[in-house]
């Protein structure tokens, strides 16, 4: 306990927090599929990065991207929980606008 205690004292305060921290009813393949065809669509870059329960979207090191953002997308049974995070500070991105669209 003492060193859960010790660990949690340590962490950092400004862990990052998500922009959109949301669930969709769409399951991970359908969501993905509309997310992948509107970044295409806009010629902006994107990779997947795939996992047990779905994935992390990511324009991470494009070049000619504003703001990088990572999308982990996770499947929730017959849906899917979005966890958008951004480096930029701006109200709105290409990044949200296609979260919010596809959700």
């Amino acid at each position: 306990m003492l060193g859960v205690l010790i660990l949690l004292a340590a962490a950092p305060l400004n862990a990052p927090m998500p922009r959109i921290d949301a669930g969709s009813t769409k399951p991970v393949a359908k969501f993905s599929a509309c997310f992948t065809q509107l970044e295409d669509r806009s010629g902006r870059a994107w990779a997947y990065l795939p996992s047990a329960h779905g994935g992390t979207f990511t324009d991470s090191g494009a070049h000619g991207a504003p703001a990088s953002y990572w999308l982990q997308v996770r499947g929730v049974g017959a849906a899917t929980h979005l966890r958008l995070f951004t480096d930029g500070g701006q109200a709105t991105s290409p990044a949200i606008e296609a979260v919010e669209q596809c959700r």
